[in-house]
């Protein structure tokens, strides 16, 4: 741990800012201490206001730290209202994504002029020394120590120190400590994170490295977090992970997913579960069959990455399979489960790209039963393996092929929502009634947007079957066919 006790100016902060990033990093401990802090009422309710970037892991334990604040008695800022200290979670998983979360902070003091922000994430983790550099920020937290946020906020706010005025100590470490199951969350289909940290070392990433090697919670606190969940009124929870189909090897007895999720069935709670991203050397033909004979306690949803379906760029990449294997299984589940929602994630413009490797990653696209995509363009991220590999394709070349991979993936997410219609699916219910039409808004299992034709404001966390009468581009309408109780 680093603690920096001199005070600095803001023009002190700003010239530090203008340095370039491996500068900052090079000169930090000796060149920016903890700013000073202005004393707050603790008579005054304290307000704070959480931003999260990057993943659904990210997004879960946000949750779980805005829970712990809470607890506090501390009140999330309302929109527009004017928060004491802000959180930010951070993504690293690309250089842009390092960019946007210094943007993000930066732009958090304007809208919240005056107020501290603590930092923590995979870039707390991999850079804590750029991050506090950045006015405003008091602590910068790695993800080992997410759990102490809570108490990093009293601290800031001086709630519970006898010293009102003092420095908070900015933590630079980054150990990886062991994920944690809480049944907390804001969301109408809270992320529940079973597994943290991966092994893959793919070239291009670097959370390995800011999360460390995969961990896995036991099968028990899971299963009791998913019965706090069911206790609380939820009807969706999604199992997600950095790497959730190396879930239990680490374990001891060791058991994988497909375990997992029978032990999960077999409660037979009042619940259907999601799965988040699953690799392709990992989505088993076990785990498609529990999916096919759940009844629907299984969503038929499953995110499987591509990044490129060209053999060199693979290799390039170290992803563990070729185009043809991943093929393989997609026909997999589209077989099994007809009506699957299948969506894939595309890395595009990786270093060595050539137009032809690029015709090969859309020729398979084209052809496969994909339902949706998710398109990245590519992003040295220091640190990273391809952040040195020569022969990088110019921006504009990446901006226009993933736009050609959008408007496939628009095509083929119109298209399956047509394909759904005269089917009768159940819809969790996630919005209120919708002002002008007075239709409630949801999602069925297959990951579809579905407006309701219903004026009678359905709850949230309510499931109603549906019949899907009509498509709007990629939402689909449903005219219920009757009202599931809130047991649903």
């Amino acid at each position: 741990m680093t603690e920096l006790r001199q005070l600095v100016s803001p023009a002190a902060l700003r010239d530090f800012n203008k340095l370039p990033i491996d500068v900052q990093n090079k000169n930090f401990c000796e060149q920016l201490p903890t700013i000073q802090r202005d004393p707050i009422d603790a008579d005054i309710p304290h307000r704070f206001h959480i931003l999260t970037l990057g993943c659904k892991v990210n997004q879960c334990e946000s949750e779980e730290i805005a829970s712990s604040i809470e607890a506090l008695g501390l009140q999330r800022a309302a929109d527009g209202e004017k928060a004491d200290i802000c959180i930010v979670n951070t993504c690293a998983v690309t250089g842009r994504a390092a960019m946007q979360c210094r943007q993000a902070i930066r732009h958090l003091r304007t809208l919240h002029p005056g107020s501290r922000v603590i930092v923590t994430g995979c870039y707390a983790s991999m850079e804590p020394e750029v991050l506090a550099g950045l006015p405003g920020v008091v602590q910068v937290i790695g993800n080992d120590r997410k759990a102490e946020t809570a108490a990093a906020v009293i601290q800031a706010l001086g709630l519970d120190a006898a010293d009102r005025f003092g420095k908070t100590p900015i933590t630079t470490e980054k150990r990886v400590g062991p994920p944690k199951a809480s049944p907390v969350g804001h969301r109408t289909r809270p992320f529940l994170k079973i597994q943290d940290g991966c092994d893959s070392f793919c070239t291009y990433c670097i959370v390995p490295y800011a999360r460390g090697r995969s961990r896995s919670i036991p099968p028990e606190d899971v299963l009791a977090a998913l019965s706090a969940y069911e206790a609380s009124g939820f009807r969706e929870v999604v199992l997600t992970g950095i790497h959730i189909g190396r879930y239990g090897l680490d374990l001891s007895p060791r058991l994988d997913l497909h375990a997992l999720l029978s032990m999960i069935l077999d409660r037979r709670l009042s619940l259907r579960i999601r799965l988040s991203s699953i690799e392709p050397t990992e989505m088993t033909e076990a785990i498609v069959e529990l999916m096919a004979q759940s009844g629907g306690s299984l969503c038929p949803h499953v995110h499987i990455p591509l990044q490129s379906a060209d053999d060199g760029i693979l290799r390039a990449m170290h992803r563990p399979y070729g185009p043809e294997r991943f093929a393989d299984v997609v026909q997999m589940v589209r077989n099994r489960i007809p009506d699957a929602a299948i969506g894939s994630d595309v890395l595009v413009g990786f270093p060595g790209e050539t137009a032809e490797a690029f015709a090969n990653t859309r020729s398979l696209i084209e052809r496969l039963p994909l339902t949706y995509l998710h398109v990245f363009p590519f992003s040295p991220r220091p640190g990273t393996a391809a952040f040195h590999l020569p022969n990088r394709v110019e921006a504009d070349i990446i901006k226009s092929r993933c736009n050609v991979l959008r408007t496939i993936g628009r095509r083929k997410k119109t298209a399956f929502a047509a394909s759904l219609i005269g089917t009768q699916t159940t819809v969790l219910i996630e919005s209120k009634a919708d002002p002008q039409t007075g239709w409630s808004r949801g999602l069925s299992p297959h990951y579809q947007q579905v407006a309701i034709e219903d004026r009678s404001d359905l709850p949230e966390h309510r499931l109603v079957d549906v019949r899907l009468v009509a498509a709007d581009g990629e939402r689909l309408v449903g005219r219920p066919i009757r009202e599931r109780t809130a047991a649903g």
